[in-house]
């Protein structure tokens, strides 16, 4: 153990300072040494990467009934900080995890840390996306014969959904898992024995001195790691940390952790795991011989090298906007190498996405938000595993239809079946004969899908936001975009930031939309204003087994609450005449709000009638008859604007942002490349 000084406030940092992967807790003691002076004592425990040896520290550290450390940054090590958690936790010890990448290592629960890197999930489908890319065929796992090579081993074998070939056979293409010097020893008698294919690393291989390892065996071969290269988490760890005691100098154990999260760039779940724990988008593959190559790494969330001669306050793009649409298209934006800022009004400002019931399904009876919605299945909410943040459950959806609502039911099922989405349409008999807690009143026939359901729409959102932020866009201090002017470069914004300039805008404001664009909207000649309007809905307690319900026949709509705060409950929602109203969005429903809610569903949930009230929500959205505005604006400012959703923005966002995102660039591409 070295300790630098005797501050006040003393953090202890765990990692492999010797040993053969040493070079790992290089990053570790680079971080401490660009924030030496800043107010902590970093200690430094070394535990050589070894699981027995980290759980040996940890036992040092927790000692005594007063743990002497504030903190612990570490260990890298998964297999380590499983054993060595426990031991925080007892002794209340927080714990900032940068590197640590097994899936199952915080998800049991039990508090106490803070992982900063998404896990292994995301980088074996990052490395299968990347063979794909490069048109490499099946890709075989094969391992150095450590516990850590053989788990990941197994782990990407289970998640590959390509046929398993033989890894003897040669000039087939390999992921090689395991330590870089494991890693290393196998590629070179893979190479020995005559396997010619490509080959893959996975991320313990991401250090420079990785490339000396594999010397000739080298080739063309690439290796998987943290997006940016790893030292950027544990930057990004050790730069909260700090940010936190200032905030909070005498913050220990759970209200330190608490200061972290208020302070930290990413949104982290209940576990301690960051909101895109199992997103690809925190990896990359890059070519072996990258990693020797020196350069200045770019913290996440600054924005990416400019054209020469422009300000610090240029970006390709600027979205106005933070809910799950903005949010999304902002990552999409990034993803395509784009430099983008965000402005939203932060995470506890109103917002149709922050009161959204978060109903998911691909049927909507307007063709243009049919086809947002089926491209939103396809992208994010029927793919095979859907981020765990994005909360998804698939509760099945029934649209309930009027006579006049039924041809074009048929079309938009046919519809879904050429999109690989089942989809049937059901009679009010067999409705009421499934679902007994549902009466048929009124109702001509409805659309039936098993793979609609719910989900979270904070939580999605929150997940494209860290998409966009690992890709390199910034998120600007919380508050509202004031104004938007022409410029020579393309549009100036104001915000509580400040003024900045960017190549165009994207405006996914939802009811903060007009007083932005002004007279701009709407672009359909001679159609009325778009228009906000309330969202109310309340929980009452439910009997289960009831799917998500959108009515046609009378507007209400319903779901059931599996989990969470109201579990056992149904949300039921009734449209209310209340216009032109603020975005604001608030909890506390009054006893005639209930009950006006409570007589508008009874006739088609009649138990609710007699059914305890749990809570309500209320907010608003943009409204227009015509559908949402999606696409370029005519005129300068160059704008391109996503919003006007009436209700139906979530379960289109991937699909509005794929297509606000193409919008973009289209328009980038006629302004010509800057200079």
């Amino acid at each position: 153990m070295a300790r630098q000084d005797d501050t006040e406030v003393r953090v202890a940092v765990v990692g492999p300072f010797s040993g053969p992967r040493a070079a790992w807790g290089e990053l570790l003691t680079r971080a401490a040494a660009a924030h030496r002076g800043a107010g902590v004592g970093w200690e430094f425990h070394d535990d050589r990467g070894d699981a027995d040896t980290a759980e040996r520290v940890a036992r040092a550290l927790t000692a005594d009934p007063g743990p002497a450390v504030r903190a612990v940054i570490g260990h890298f090590n998964s297999l380590g900080a499983a054993q060595a958690l426990p031991h925080y936790r007892q002794a209340g010890l927080p714990v900032l995890l940068p590197l640590a990448t097994d899936p199952d290592l915080l998800a049991a629960g039990g508090g106490g840390a803070l992982r900063w890197c998404p896990h292994d999930l995301g980088q074996c489908a990052a490395i299968r996306r990347a063979a794909q890319d490069l048109g490499v065929g099946p890709l075989t796992a094969v391992d150095d014969g450590s516990p850590y090579g053989r788990r990941l081993a197994e782990r990407f074998a289970g998640l590959s959904p390509d046929p398993v070939p033989d890894p003897a056979a040669t000039g087939r293409a390999l992921v090689v898992c395991g330590t870089h010097h494991g890693a290393a020893d196998t590629a070179r008698r893979l190479r020995a024995d005559g396997h010619d294919g490509p080959l893959f690393f996975t991320d313990d291989c991401a250090v420079p001195e990785f490339t000396d390892l594999l010397g000739d065996a080298a080739g063309d071969a690439r290796v998987v790691r943290l997006r940016g290269g790893p030292y950027l988490q544990v930057e990004a760890a050790f730069a909260a940390l700090l940010r936190a005691l200032r905030s909070d100098p005498a913050a220990t154990g759970d209200r330190f952790l608490t200061a972290v999260r208020a302070v930290a760039g990413p949104v982290f779940d209940a576990d301690g795991d960051p909101v895109d724990a199992d997103d690809d988008a925190g990896w990359e593959v890059v070519p072996v011989d990258r990693l020797a190559a020196t350069r200045a790494p770019r913290p996440t969330g600054t924005p990416a090298p400019r054209p020469t001669g422009t300000p610090a306050t240029w970006y390709d793009v600027v979205v106005i906007g933070a809910g799950v649409v903005g949010a999304a298209t902002a990552a999409e934006l990034a993803a395509a190498g784009l430099t983008v800022a965000v402005a939203g009004l932060g995470p506890d400002a109103g917002s149709a996405t922050h009161v959204s019931g978060g109903l998911i399904r691909a049927y909507e009876p307007q063709p243009v938000v049919r086809a947002l919605a089926v491209r939103s299945h396809q992208l994010l909410w029927g793919t095979a595993a859907p981020p765990r943040s994005a909360g998804l459950r698939r509760t099945g959806s029934v649209v309930l239809l009027g006579p006049d609502d039924v041809t074009e039911a048929e079309r938009g099922i046919a519809e879904l079946a050429a999109a690989d989405i089942k989809a049937d349409l059901l009679t009010p008999r067999e409705l009421t004969a499934r679902w007994p807690g549902l009466t048929a009143d009124g109702v001509a026939a409805a659309v039936w899908e098993p793979g609609g359901g719910y989900a979270d729409p904070a939580g999605t959102a929150a997940l494209y936001l860290a998409r966009a932020l690992r890709h390199g866009a910034v998120l600007l201090p919380p508050g509202p975009a004031h104004t938007l002017e022409p410029h020579r470069g393309g549009v100036r914004v104001s915000t509580p930031a400040g003024e900045l300039t960017a190549r165009c805008a994207v405006v996914a404001a939802g009811g903060g939309t007009p007083a932005l664009l002004g007279d701009r909207l709407p672009p359909r000649p001679g159609g009325p204003a778009p228009r906000t309007r309330r969202i109310r809905y309340a929980y009452f307690r439910g009997p289960g087994h009831l799917p998500a319900v959108s009515d046609l026949t009378c507007g209400i709509w319903g779901r059931p609450q599996l989990d969470g705060e109201f579990a056992g409950g149904q949300l039921t929602g009734r449209p209310v005449e209340e216009w032109d109203v603020p975005a604001g969005h608030g909890d506390v429903l009054t006893d005639e709000q209930v009950a006006h809610i409570r007589a508008g569903v009874a006739h088609r949930w009649p138990w609710i009638s007699q059914a305890p009230y749990q809570g309500g929500r209320f907010g608003a959205d943009l409204y227009h008859p015509d559908g949402p505005f999606l696409g370029l604006l005519p005129g300068e400012p160059p704008v391109v604007v996503a919003a006007c959703w009436s209700g139906a923005g979530f379960k289109t966002a991937p699909g509005a942002a794929e297509e606000a995102a193409a919008a973009v660039r289209c328009l980038l591409q006629w302004q010509g490349p800057t200079s």
